[in-house]
């Protein structure tokens, strides 16, 4: 079967609303894991931190060495090292490697113009590769 990709486009702070949709991945029972460039992976760290006052996120920076805990969100540069084909929400401008053979990709795009030019480009590469896609505004 082939992979669902969500494109999430027009959110004002990508890393802020991939807060809410990694609760929400998490709500599935699915294992997650983030694609996130090192230059952004601190901020993230933090922000699932303090996301939500009265929940807490579980998550690292996965060294792909000790094996993940359940329902524990794995923060990885590249996605092909992770140790599981479940959801993957990818926040880098590329896509990611091994992205087809997950079983569901969120991918948040933003609004700034490079980041938008790049979700193209990604969009149409899935499209190709025959994923099932859809869209929807971050910003209503």
């Amino acid at each position: 079967m082939p992979v669902q990709v969500s494109f999430y486009s027009d959110a004002a702070d990508p890393l802020q609303y991939a807060c809410r949709l990694i609760r929400r991945a998490l709500a599935s029972g699915k294992p997650v894991g983030v694609c996130v460039p090192a230059a952004e992976a601190s901020r993230l760290d933090a922000l699932l931190w303090s996301f939500e006052a009265t929940e807490f996120i579980p998550h690292r920076r996965w060294d792909g060495v000790t094996p993940p805990a359940p329902g524990e969100v794995l923060l990885v540069d590249d996605a092909a090292c992770l140790p599981h084909r479940g959801l993957l929400l990818n926040l880098g401008p590329d896509m990611p490697s091994g992205a087809l053979e997950f079983e569901r990709v969120l991918e948040v795009i933003g609004s700034e113009p490079a980041r938008v030019q790049a979700g193209r480009a990604r969009y149409r590469v899935y499209q190709q590769a025959g994923a099932r896609l859809d869209h929807f505004s971050a910003a209503g």
